[in-house]
């Protein structure tokens, strides 16, 4: 009989990483500048960018504690890299899709960033052409090696970019991101 190791062994499966972020309801800036500090329109209007009641900043700060990474924090762990990402839109009970109600095809562009140690990096994003009213399919920036952003003891997960129209109440999803994680030949022996 003869038999044959390929020596190939299977991979890890991906780390799943899922995020509840909101992103607030926007006043408009012209009010709200106006209302703080007494300053009339025109002189708001000439120096405030109309498109500045169009962005949105979210963001999560995170510990490296929690169990879905605890895979990471292994000795034979060389590289992260992230494999997938989307943005995900639950409707409340009882409020489904229709007029006043803040879905996911609100957001024109966005970029997903790492911070980790005074370190930025932009990891996926997404422009109009991927945005449905529940989901949100990203494109991965590049294959970077994660791991010293993720095993910090604390790190940023930020979604920020511009919306198609102001949003009257609220828009909460969640991101999910999806890591591969690469083992060193030792520890997968």
């Amino acid at each position: 009989m003869n038999t044959r190791f390929s020596g190939v062994m299977a991979a890890p499966p991906p780390v799943v990483l899922g995020v509840d972020l909101t992103i607030a309801n926007q006043e408009s800036l012209r009010r709200s500048l106006r209302s703080a500090f007494g300053l009339n329109s025109r002189a708001i209007n000439l120096r405030i960018d109309p498109g500045m009641d169009l962005i949105y900043l979210c963001e999560a700060i995170l510990p490296n504690t929690l169990p879905c990474l605890t895979s990471l924090t292994g000795p034979g762990v060389t590289a992260v890299t992230l494999r997938a990402a989307r943005l995900t839109w639950q409707p409340e009970p009882g409020h489904a899709i229709g007029r006043g109600t803040s879905t996911l095809a609100a957001l024109e562009s966005g970029t997903c960033f790492l911070t980790a140690n005074s370190r930025k990096i932009a990891v996926a994003s997404f422009t109009n052409r991927t945005v449905h009213a529940t989901h949100i399919e990203m494109e991965v920036q590049g294959r970077p090696n994660l791991l010293d952003y993720l095993r910090t003891d604390w790190f940023t997960l930020e979604i920020s970019g511009t919306n198609r129209r102001r949003l009257s109440q609220p828009l909460a999803f969640s991101a999910v991101l999806e890591f591969d994680v690469q083992l060193s030949r030792t520890a997968q022996a």
